[in-house]
């Protein structure tokens, strides 16, 4: 028994036996490096898709919420329209430093699917609506600003308009109203006329900038045209109708 365990031995310790113990050793071993391999690179495939979706979601859910925002079609009154006007310049530099975020995952998604990442097919779709929802929120962006801008000039140019307004229907009053009309002596009548007369100059250079903001506003195309085109014209008529009463 002794003698078949020294030749058991013997066998296994021969130059060709200690080869072929070798060649299996590291073919195994070469076999365990590359199952590692690949495992390796399945998680790091798994971590790279987890680290995008993410990222990809996160930016998603910001730029859903900023077109929240900038659809909001509440009063637009003087005080809110700068609000709002605020708020949308520091969402337009939000936006800028964000810039970067879509610039990022699209290259880090497209590497991805150019590699054939097993969740290309997710990857890509995901790709598409991120693009698609930045390309709407900068249209839509851009919109609003021109929109709250438009409107807050046209609430600022009716503002005016019936300021200038309200004078002249005041001065038409006092004009027409027995009291001026009925002056005993005619030295006070011309000098009421004479201070009325002032009152109008001091007033003109008013309806001077009301129409130049008017036709400027008409040839910058504001998109009220008419309601601009309106309102110069009843209080050009108003202010003509003022200097007749006291020539």
């Amino acid at each position: 028994m002794e003698g078949n365990v020294v030749n058991e031995v013997q066998l296994l310790e021969t130059a060709e036996d200690i080869q072929v113990l070798r060649d299996q050793v590291l073919s195994r071993y070469a076999q365990f490096r590359s199952e590692a391999r690949l495992k390796r690179e399945k998680l790091e495939d798994s971590l790279k898709f987890q680290y995008f979706k993410r990222d990809a979601d996160e930016l998603e859910s910001w730029i859903r919420e900023k077109l929240q925002v900038v659809s909001d079609e509440s009063s637009e009154d003087p005080t809110s329209l700068q609000a709002k006007i605020k708020i949308l310049k520091a969402m337009e530099v939000n936006v800028t430093a964000r810039s970067s975020t879509i610039v990022i995952l699209d290259k880090t998604g497209t590497k991805m699917i150019d590699q054939q990442h097993f969740a290309s097919d997710i990857i890509r779709p995901k790709l598409d609506e991120l693009n698609r929802l930045w390309k709407l929120l900068l249209s839509n962006l851009a919109d609003k600003s021109m929109h709250l801008q438009h409107t807050l000039v046209l609430v600022q140019f009716k503002s005016q308009c019936d300021e200038v307004m309200n004078w002249i229907i005041e001065k038409e009053t006092q004009v027409t109203s027995e009291e001026f009309g009925d002056l005993e002596h005619e030295e006070d009548f011309y000098l009421k006329c004479e201070e009325f007369s002032k009152d109008i100059a001091a007033q003109e250079y008013r309806v001077t900038e009301i129409n130049t903001l008017a036709e400027k506003l008409m040839a910058d195309g504001h998109p009220e045209m008419e309601i601009i085109i309106k309102h110069k014209e009843d209080l050009n008529e108003a202010w003509q109708n003022l200097h007749q009463l006291v020539i």
